[in-house]
């Protein structure tokens, strides 16, 4: 990381994979194999003692390790000769039973898991929050006309609270999908030199389900040293909200460009320019955009560590350790700027309004085309419409004028007439969307109910 990476993403980002967080979490696992090692009648109580206080009080260098993993080729390599020196002024009969049994994908990958349980802890924290900005936005604005817009052009009329509501629904797909996910990839990696934990003989399992519970992780039914698939169904689901936090970033950005102007952030001071004192940017959406872009590349890079072989992978592994760590922060830093982005929002309810009247009415041209297909068939009725709409934009006067004064609409009578003035009437266009809102807003009560 550098301080092109540092400034778009919160400011204690770095530290969920950090080289201290890394020490620890290998640490723990030497510590813990040891103690569960007594306790299985595998290796003696003072040995193992010896190696849980080592492992308490052990400060490492991260960078004597790494210059030391170049050489070794494994970074526990380094770990077990530096806990063993210590262990060599303390009680060095302990050494020949420290790692017993263990082998270096062990330790890095219950490390791994260990870092990934508290990023994903974190990660699902401000992923609530987003949430939890969302659906009470969506209540409140379940009536709130607004242009949609497709192909970034005005569409129909839909409802504020229908677009929260949908940005809301793939955030706790993802949320519900990270929880199942976690109980399957958070587990303990206890296998050995082979995976089959040939050196524990019987004693492994016990062991490993010892040690499982000490670190409150799962405890799977055999080593996954190259069998990757629950490990990166957990990582891709972060790849698949990364990809739903960008898309809520660019409609915000979208939306607070001062020609709609339709929402914009609370701080007037934030988004400054260098350059333009006027300019207000949407930072916070500009750092989920940065952060999330990202991640699609680490995940083909992750997925296309799999084919590890045999029992131990030769590069795939490494590369997939190298690179797990910034798919989780990358991910974290977007659910971070969206929840700012959220927390500082202003809707302009009048301005929706506004730019939904500017159009002169053109956007109620499906309903007004599909009424008057009954007095003068669909072809003439939508082209009309269609030239009608043209002109409406052009001379600034309500398509609805046009097309009453138009001596093809003569035939209809007052209530005919009345009939299809009423299709331009917001509240009743919006209507649609508020019953699908409504709709949105119960399921995800019941989901997050459930």
């Amino acid at each position: 990381m550098n301080v092109f990476t540092n400034y778009l993403l919160p400011q204690d980002a770095g530290t969920l994979f950090g080289d201290a967080a890394l020490c620890r979490a290998m640490l723990s696992f030497e510590s813990t194999l040891a103690m569960a090692q007594v306790h299985e009648g595998v290796i003696p109580a003072t040995a193992g003692r010896a190696i849980a206080a080592v492992c308490a009080s052990l400060e490492l260098d991260p960078a004597a390790l790494v210059e030391a993993g170049r050489h070794s080729g494994a970074m526990a390599v380094p770990l077990v000769a530096a806990i063993a020196q210590a262990l060599q002024g303390t009680v060095p009969d302990a050494m020949r039973h420290l790692h017993y049994g263990a082998t270096t994908q062990d330790v890095v990958d219950t490390a791994q898991v260990l870092m990934t349980r508290h990023a994903c802890t974190r990660l699902l924290a401000e992923l609530d929050a987003c949430i939890g900005l969302l659906l009470p936005m969506a209540r409140q604005h379940q009536c709130t006309p607004m242009l949609a817009r497709t192909l970034l052009q005005p569409a129909q009329v839909t409802s504020w609270g229908l677009k929260c509501a949908q940005w809301a629904q793939p955030l706790q797909r993802s949320r519900d999908q990270l929880h199942t996910l976690s109980q399957h990839a958070l587990v303990l990696q206890l296998g050995g030199a082979a995976g089959n934990l040939s050196t524990l003989a019987e004693a492994g399992d016990r062991v490993a389900a010892r040690m499982a519970a000490q670190l409150q992780l799962g405890c799977p039914d055999s080593s996954w040293h190259t069998q990757r698939d629950a490990w990166m169904r957990l990582g891709m689901e972060v790849a698949v909200l990364s990809g739903s936090l960008s898309k809520i970033a660019k409609d915000l950005a979208l939306l607070s460009q001062a020609e709609v102007g339709e929402v914009f952030a609370r701080d007037a001071h934030q988004g400054g320019s260098s350059a333009m004192p006027h300019k207000r940017n949407p930072v916070a959406c500009m750092q989920a955009v940065a952060a999330s872009i990202q991640v699609p590349h680490l995940a083909a890079t992750l997925l296309s560590t799999m084919s590890q072989a045999h029992e131990r992978a030769l590069g795939e592994w490494q590369a997939e350790v190298a690179v797990w760590p910034q798919l989780w922060v990358q991910a974290f830093g977007a659910t971070s700027a969206i929840r700012d982005a959220l927390a500082g929002l202003h809707v302009d309810a009048a301005r929706m309004t506004h730019n939904i009247d500017q159009l002169q009415g053109v956007i109620y041209s499906e309903s007004i085309a599909h009424a008057l297909a009954a007095y003068l068939g669909k072809p003439q009725a939508v082209s009309l419409v269609r030239a009608l709409g043209a002109k409406a934009l052009q001379s600034h006067t309500p398509l609805i004028e046009l097309l009453l004064a138009d001596e093809a609409l003569a035939v209809l009578v007052p209530a005919q007439r009345n009939a299809v003035r009423a299709l331009c009437c917001p509240l009743l266009a919006v209507a649609p969307s508020a019953r699908l809102c409504g709709k949105l807003l119960q399921k995800c009560t019941e989901s997050t109910c459930s």
